[in-house]
This record gives C-alpha cells, structure tokens and sequence, in this order.
C-alpha cells in the first residue's frame, strides 16, 4: 500500500513538472521585450555611457523594442558591443519585468602613447590598445621611441603605479622615453629633468626622489640642479645649472 502511494505521489510530481514546464516554455514564447536596462561598471570619465552602448545595438540592426523575446538575437548583440576596443566584456539576459539586461565592463585606460613613429592610442592594464578617438583627461601621457611591445612591457605598469600613488598622479604629466634603456619624467613643478634610466624598480626611485625633494631640493632650492639623475642603486646624481 505505501509503495502505490508513492508511486502515485512521484506520478503527480512528475506530471506536475512536465506541466509547468509546458507552460513556462509557452510563456516564454509569448513574452515580449519592453526595452533594455544597461548596467555600466566602472565607466570611463562617462563616454562610454548608455548612448555609446545604443549605438552599438544600433548598429548590430538587432530590434529589440516590442519584439517577441524568442526572435531576439542576443549573440549578435553582445558581438556587436564586445567587438568596440573600449569594451571587455558583455552579458546579455532577460529580467522579469521582459528588459534586456545588458551588462557592459569598459576597458579603463592608463596609459596615453604617442611614439616617434606616428602611432598614436590608449592602453589598458591588461595591454589591449584602443584609438584616440576621444580626449580622455587624466591620463599618464608617454612619448618618444615606443613600440607596443615595449610600452606592454614596460610603460603600462609605470604609469598603472603613477596613476595610483599620490603625489605622482598629479605631479608627473609625461614620460619620455629616449631610448629603451633611458626614460625621462617631466612634472607640472621644478625646471629640472628627472631621469629614471632604465624601466626597472619604478617604485624605488620615485620614493627616493620624493625623499630627496622634501629632505633636500625644500632645503637647497628647487631651482639649484639641471638633472637629476636615479638610474643609479640607492643613489642620486645630480647636476647643477651653470651659473649665467
């Protein structure tokens, strides 16, 4: 009798399963989109926005306003919005209420490059290169003799750390690089050139040359050197300006 009883039991649940099953996949068949919901995560100084992302929808010629949700192509839509070199990735999905949630990671910029040999574009943290189709502020700018290879290597992790550590995030605004073995620093205060040699131990020299401006240049004079020079282990060489 208790087996019948359970074999009854599982029959409904089974049955009841299969019926909803039915009926939500009916359901979904007949929901119709109302629109979209763009989530933006970590927008860069807000170009890319909600407009940029319609456009790119636009232009991936998917509707999406009152259609039904099963004729909505949602792959073409994300390869549409994840193929723009400003954006990392994309993931589309329904809500509740029948918007299209599409939720949109932007690359995030660090590194403006423009090089002796005319290549002008962004960079990332992650080395993905973009165009400069839009003046992004804020941004450490590296000129000189840059290939790509060169500033993935070395000059995204240099202007990564000047862009996150205070007071060089506000007072470098340019890296020159005059040969592979030889970058420069150019600041908004002092008439001095500041010279980091070889891309290595970043971290160390600009600590020693904060170092050296508070226990030494606010002593002697901000104007007294023409270089100084930290390309050199736990030491600074500098050189004075001739006297006129």
């Amino acid at each position: 009798m208790k087996i019948l009883i359970k074999i009854i039991l599982l029959t409904g649940i089974l049955g009841y399963l299969v019926f909803a099953f039915v009926n939500l996949s009916h359901d979904e068949e007949q929901r119709i989109c109302i629109g979209t919901e763009i989530i933006l995560e970590d927008s860069i100084d807000n170009f890319v926005n909600r407009q940029f992302i319609e456009r790119l929808i636009t232009q991936s010629k998917c509707p999406i306003q009152d259609r039904s949700i099963k004729d909505i192509d949602i792959r073409t839509i994300e390869a549409s919005i994840r193929n723009n070199p400003y954006i990392d990735s994309v993931a589309c999905h329904y809500t509740s209420t029948n918007l299209l949630c599409i939720r949109v990671l932007p690359r995030k910029p660090v590194l403006h490059v423009i090089s002796d040999n005319g290549e002008k574009y962004y960079m990332d943290i992650n080395d993905n290169d973009m165009p400069t189709d839009v003046f992004l502020q804020d941004l450490c700018l590296a000129t000189g003799n840059i290939s790509k290879d060169y500033a993935k290597e070395h000059l995204v992790q240099i202007a990564d750390y000047i862009n996150t550590h205070a007071p060089w995030n506000k007072e470098i605004q340019q890296i020159s690089v005059r040969t592979p073995k030889h970058i420069e620093i150019i600041q908004s205060t002092g008439s001095h050139t500041v010279v980091l040699g070889e891309p290595t131990d970043i971290q160390g020299k600009l600590n020693r040359l904060q170092k050296f401006y508070e226990e030494g240049l606010n002593k002697v004079g901000w104007n007294k050197y023409r270089i100084i020079n930290l390309n050199y282990a736990n030491q600074i060489v500098c050189t004075k300006k001739q006297k006129k």
